[in-house]
């Protein structure tokens, strides 16, 4: 088999169709399974990683050699075959999750940055398949340690019925119960376990940041650690949000099928856009980098 790095190549171009192949992929995959917060979750990472591929592209990128590239390839194939082997094997959850999609999406990655000879880019696609598995061993340090998410309870239960005292509801707590009356009068009793302290949110944020410090090593400073701490913050500061909106709408429809539903989707929603607005403003203030194409070339010449 004979591997040639064609002279044509663009590294640029390789990146911009790989992040159309991973939204058009990752929204295939949603519309055809149900929704989870965690979809949202990995949605975020495959766009931090493909932004990391992109800003590569514009570097001095390497190339792998003939015997390198088959390795990669053939890495990519049982890495896209253990994608299926995952559940038999016990490290999946049934049924084919998004986690065990990811795992076959980065072993695509290796086959096609392995044939086209790309090294550069073959570390960045990697990245999701530790998130995965760091997914699994931190659900199960979650799950083992119920006192590190335990002292979080009591302050979110605290914060919430802070902010609905303000907005006028007149709910009380009683350990990790929340309650009010709703505009009709039913009561309401709102839950707060551990999943709702935000411990998974931090944990994707996490992981976006080794993502960013990996392909943008020039943020590792001070500065780069205040936006980071920043970014922690506004995370709990957005899970506080989530609660408090999920109790909103328990006030004014009742215990109905829309709390379940705002309880669902808020989530995604308030930190995805959270995400958005941070990342945004680390990338164009902090490491000063213009999400315009132009613009960024410009500053080359």
């Amino acid at each position: 088999m004979n591997f040639r790095i064609p002279e044509s190549i663009n590294p640029t171009r390789i990146a911009l169709e790989w992040f159309l192949i991973v939204i058009f992929a990752m929204s295939l995959f949603l519309v055809f399974t149900s929704g989870s917060y965690m979809k949202i979750d990995a949605i975020s990472i495959w766009i931090l990683t493909c932004l990391v591929i992109l800003y590569l592209s514009k570097k001095d990128v390497k190339y792998l050699t003939q015997r390198r590239r088959a390795m990669v390839i053939i890495a990519g194939v049982l890495i896209c075959i253990l994608s299926f082997l995952r559940i038999p094997l016990g490290l999946g959850h049934p049924s084919y999750s998004i986690g065990d999609f990811s795992v076959f999406l980065s072993g695509f990655g290796l086959i096609l940055f392995g044939f086209l000879g790309v090294e550069s880019f073959i570390l960045p696609v990697l990245i999701p398949i530790v998130a995965v598995e760091g997914y699994q061993i931190y659900d199960l340090f979650i799950r083992q340690i119920d006192w590190l998410t335990a002292p979080l309870v009591p302050i979110v239960v605290v914060l919430d019925v802070l902010l609905l005292h303000l907005t006028g509801i007149p709910a009380i707590s009683q350990g990790s119960i929340i309650s009010f009356k709703s505009l009709s009068g039913i009561p309401i009793y709102l839950q707060i376990g551990g999943d709702c302290t935000g411990i998974w949110s931090l944990g994707t944020f996490t992981i976006a940041t080794i993502i960013v410090l990996i392909g943008f090593p020039q943020a590792i400073s001070r500065k780069g650690g205040y936006f980071i701490f920043i970014g922690y913050l506004g995370t709990v500061i957005a899970n506080i949000l989530r609660i408090y909106v999920i109790s909103l709408s328990g006030y004014f429809y009742g215990p109905s099928g829309v709390l379940e539903h705002v309880h669902v989707y808020i989530g995604w929603a308030i930190f995805t856009i959270w995400m958005v607005i941070f990342w945004y403003l680390f990338f164009t203030r902090y490491l000063r980098i213009s999400i315009h194409p132009m613009k960024n070339k410009d500053k080359t010449h």
